[in-house]
């Protein structure tokens, strides 16, 4: 194989034809053929002029040292990445030996060791730039290694990081060593003093070029006066920073920054930690206790510097957080995006921009904030070992964290990146083409196809900054912060599983009994249960549990409540989407809490029904109602690949509890529940009606005979309740040509089959009770009769209830043409010409036998809701007699719904605005009552409790504060005595 010429050797390498001269000088060609392991090592340089630049200076300077580093490929390997990646390191390198020594063998940074060259250097050295100069070389020969790590794949940049942070803290450490005993001099020091590591440096996350943020303590030793201690504390903060802050020929140590510190550059730059507390106490402000989430003491007494963290716990990780402190974390980070040079710079600035490490940091320290006052777990001063202990205790979920996590590793990286090129601070994208592909290379990539690698590093910059913004949204600015912040640290404790051992049983149950929970020793069971463990979803539920707790404190229920959450948890299992949607979505735990609070009935609807739990996040759950036409699409869907009895079941419970569900997050009204019921109704009777005669024809072909079901009652109104069954009556036909005798006994066998496939009780319940006893001739009466049979009876047998019966007939299923020729033929008898005097004494009669016969003996008949005084029969007869009076005349009475036909007597003046009224909200009122003594599972719903805790909790139920039951029963009673007044009136005085 022929042998690349070298013009094509130094092209792969990104050097030109020209630089073969300097590759001599650098002793990495002989004679005009250039050493091709050489130029392999500069080819994946970020820059590989820059680097043989370097190699060039060592050669120059240092020739023996530069063989030395040639004859080693590794060695030299790090000398070409960290000067191809930082012209200041490479001009270091190639004029410092130690620095140069130093790439030899990458040891990492030891504190101590560090600490001590850094000392021995100050003591060693005369004057002040002397002794900076030194500290500096250290510092920068030392940043040289850990490049080289980084650079070469050693170290990670979670470990690059901490290696810098360590670095940072051996020459604060090494130099307030030397400068105490400067100032000393061979005496007694009369002032204990720490350093404060704040920031990147507390974090243990400091870049190349970071400010080290500190604040300084100090307190007198033992005996010495406090005067003199804090003189002596001062000068000796203000010597250290006069070192490191220093200029020199080896550059500055750090630009140490004490403005972190209580009142800023105006405040002491040293204080005691009494003087902190007071501080704390009175003066300071959000941003400040946030800082204090990654102090840690890094330098001088550390004993003394963990004392004033501990004070500073207490403001940290308050008992109760103020709702407002959430608020003004957002607002701080609002302020940052604000900032000239964000605006300007956008998607280039890495720190500050939409998608950047502040993102990610603030949305930790948020959580931090609010959750670590009652888990301990959470105090850690790093962002990524507090990312990580946040998803391990369910507060993050873990794809959540891992997808942080990297982000924030990239991120970084590319901050460290930048900031070596010229060991600037900076965390800007250039928007130079060519400092960008620099930058690209520094970071790994490669042109190829044609395409440079800056542009395969944008596109992966713009993915990561998306993501990072979406994730900092969901975080950031969760709503559920708001509630943990106001639950006491105490109360949160609860769920933490190790504090609830440490607190104890008592403690524990106590906090339960403070939340309202009646049974605090069985919630307190429930709890544990939950959270016991390491599994997933025990860690989601201990992030979750504390702001459901507090919404089912409010609750009517709260121990009904809790049980009914164990027991939906346990039968979601460890993968539903329930736990991420509780920790991830506030609305989601507010709308449950407030759903098991009130309503047994929808907690069993939620445990047997696993995919119900989706509609607690779905948008369309609390603004849009299904329609019948959907309805009878989704059942009839169902019945296609299920059999019809139990798929029925399932639909009508899993529509039924989404019906609940917009009940109790307010989405929809009494009126329309019951037109959802309604239209849920409608679709089980001609799903189950489709069903049997689909099995019909396939067992007999074409049948010879058409079905439509009436319905009847509220079911005919549009107005079932929770608690209704659904009064039908069944109408059949033959087709022409069809057996009269064989077509009835058909009809009368599928009516009896659907009947029987939604009322059969099974292990999963029933569908509806179906009632068809207002059928002529009722129980003994045939269940389907043609429709000229129904006239018949109609015109000689029917008693006059059975024709006001008719007012609310309405075709709800089967054969369409056939059920509006019912229903027209049953308006004659419903709206006749005239009512004759005896049809309303009938009418009144019957009421009076209703009222005395159905209400039992052992119920006090005005807690009666239905058939008691202003109970809903007196709305609904008083409504439909004046329907047949009037009903003739005005053809818009003529509408099976109770509370249509009230407006429409109301706009035809046959009943005045005010009884109007108190008919409508009468029969609300009792409707409301119903519905809601159902969702708890009352077993009579037709009768007022009289017990206070029962009333009580109805009065919860019904969204009333608590000690609500007595105004309950007022407003009943004075609903009843309005709606009774009306009914006196025009019921039993009408004529």
């Amino acid at each position: 194989m022929r042998r690349p010429s070298p013009r094509a050797l130094l092209a792969r390498a990104g050097l030109e034809a020209a630089d073969l001269e300097r590759l001599e000088r650098g002793g990495l060609a002989t004679a005009g053929e250039p050493d091709e392991a050489a130029l392999a090592l500069l080819a994946e340089a970020a820059d590989p002029s820059a680097a043989l630049d370097t190699l060039i200076g060592l050669s120059e300077l240092q020739p023996g040292l530069a063989a030395r580093v040639r004859s080693d490929p590794a060695w030299l390997g790090r000398v070409v990445a960290v000067a191809g990646a930082s012209r200041p390191l490479g001009q270091l390198i190639a004029r410092d030996r130690d620095a140069t020594e130093a790439l030899a063998t990458l040891d990492g940074v030891e504190v101590e060791s560090t600490a001590r060259a850094v000392e021995d250097a100050v003591r060693g050295a005369a004057g002040t730039d002397a002794q900076a100069a030194g500290i500096a070389a250290i510092r920068r020969g030392a940043t040289a290694d850990i490049a080289a790590r980084d650079l070469t794949g050693a170290a990670d940049v979670a470990t690059v990081a901490r290696e810098l942070s360590n670095l940072a803290e051996a020459v604060l450490t090494g130099t307030l060593a030397a400068v105490q005993a400067e100032l000393v001099d061979g005496g007694v020091p009369s002032a204990r003093v720490a350093v404060i590591g704040m920031g990147k440096l507390g974090g243990e996350e400091l870049n190349y070029v970071s400010d080290v943020d500190v604040m300084f303590v100090h307190e007198p030793v033992e005996g010495a006066d406090e005067d003199a201690a804090a003189v002596e504390a001062r000068a000796t903060v203000t010597r250290l920073l006069e070192l490191l802050n220093a200029s020199t020929t080896m550059g500055r140590a750090y630009e140490v920054d004490p403005t972190l510190r209580p009142e800023g550059r105006q405040g002491p730059i040293t204080r005691t930690v009494a003087s902190y507390v007071a501080y704390w106490e009175r003066w300071a402000r959000t941003w400040e206790f946030q800082a204090l989430l990654k102090a840690r003491p890094v330098a001088g007494d550390r004993p003394l510097g963990a004392h004033l963290l501990e004070q500073g716990a207490a403001f940290l990780w308050p008992e109760r957080l103020d709702p407002e402190v959430v608020a003004e974390v957002r607002e701080m980070k609002a302020r940052i995006e604000a900032k000239p040079e964000v605006r300007r710079d956008g998607g280039r600035q890495i720190k500050l921009g939409p998608g950047g490490l502040r993102d990610i940091e603030f949305a930790v320290q948020l959580l931090q904030l609010v959750h670590g006052r009652a888990d301990a777990t959470l105090r850690a001063t790093g962002t990524l070992p507090a990312l990580a202990a946040l998803a391990a205790a369910g507060y993050v979920d873990e794809d959540d964290a891992t997808a942080f996590a990297d982000a924030y590793r990239s991120l970084r990286t590319i901050e460290h990146r930048l900031q070596l090129v010229n060991e600037r601070r900076t965390h800007t994208v250039p928007e130079d083409p060519a400092r960008q592909e620099h930058l690209a290379r520094a970071l790994g990539y490669r042109a190829s196809d044609d395409r440079e690698a800056r542009s395969r590093f944008l596109a992966d910059l713009a993915r990561i900054q998306g993501e990072v913004r979406d994730l900092h949204a969901k975080l950031f600015y969760r709503p559920l912060l708001e509630s943990y912040a106001v639950l006491p640290a105490r109360a949160a404790e609860v769920s933490v599983p190790g504090r609830v051992s440490a607190m104890g049983d008592a403690a524990a149950t106590e906090r339960l009994a403070a939340l309202g929970f009646r049974d605090a020793s069985g919630a307190l069971r429930d709890v544990r249960s939950m959270t016991g463990g390491v599994s997933r979803r025990a860690l989601a539920l201990r992030a979750a549990l504390p702001a459901l707790l507090q919404v089912l404190q409010d609750a009517p229920d709260p121990d009904g409540g809790l049980t009914a959450f164990r027991e939906l948890v346990e039968a979601q299992g460890e993968t539903s989407p329930l736990l991420g949607h509780l920790r991830d979505q506030p609305s989601t735990v507010d709308l449950l809490g407030r759903v098991l609070g009130t309503s047994r009935l929808a907690g069993e609807l939620l445990v047997g029904q696993p995919q119900g739990v989706e509609w607690l996040t779905d948008p369309e759950l609390q603004s849009v109602a299904r329609t019948r036409g959907e309805l009878v699409g989704l059942a009839t869907k169902r019945l296609s690949w299920q059999d019809a009895t139990p798929a029925l079941r399932r639909f009508k419970r899993l529509e039924l509890l989404r019906v609940v569900l917009r009940d109790l997050a307010g989405a929809t009204t009494v009126g329309g529940v019951g037109e959802e019921l309604t239209a849920i109704a409608e679709a089980c009777l001609e799903g189950a009606l489709e069903a049997v005669l689909a099995a019909r024809q396939r067992e007999h072909g074409a049948l010879p005979v058409r079905l439509a079901i009436i319905g009847m009652g509220k079911l005919g109104g549009h107005e079932l309740g929770y608690p209704s069954d659904l009064d039908v009556l069944f109408v059949h036909e033959a087709l022409p040509g069809a057996d009269e005798d064989a077509s009835t006994a058909l009809a009368l066998s599928i009516a009896s089959e659907v009947m029987g496939s939604l009322s059969a009780i099974t292990t999963e319940g029933s569908a509806f009770d179906i009632d068809a006893d207002l059928r002529p001739e009722g129980r003994n009466g045939a269940l389907s009769r043609t429709l000229t049979s129904y006239v018949a009876y109609w015109e000689r047998w029917a008693e006059p209830w059975e024709h006001q019966a008719l007012t609310r007939a309405r075709a709800v299923a089967g054969d369409v043409g056939l059920g509006e020729r019912f229903v027209a033929a049953a308006d004659a008898f419903a709206h006749p010409d005239h009512a004759v005097e005896e049809r309303l004494v009938a009418m009144r009669r019957m009421k009076a036998r209703i009222e005395k016969e159905r209400v039992p003996r052992r119920v006090d008949a005005s807690r009666h809701l239905k058939l008691g005084p202003g109970g809903s029969s007196d709305v609904e007869w008083t409504v439909q007699l004046l329907q047949q009076l009037h009903g003739r005349r005005f053809p818009s009475l003529r509408t099976p719904s109770t509370m249509a036909a009230i407006d429409v007597l109301q706009d035809l003046d046959v009943i005045e605005h005010r009884d109007a009224d108190w008919l409508r909200e009468g029969w609300r009122f009792v409707t409301a009552l119903r519905n809601r003594m159902a969702l708890l599972k009352v077993r009579d719903v037709d009768v007022m409790p009289s017990g206070r805790a029962q009333l009580e909790l109805l009065a919860r139920a019904l969204g009333r504060p608590r000690g609500g039951w007595q105004q309950l029963e007022e407003d009943r009673l004075r609903h009843a005595r309005h709606v009774r007044s009306v009914a006196e009136r025009l019921f039993y005085g009408a004529a």
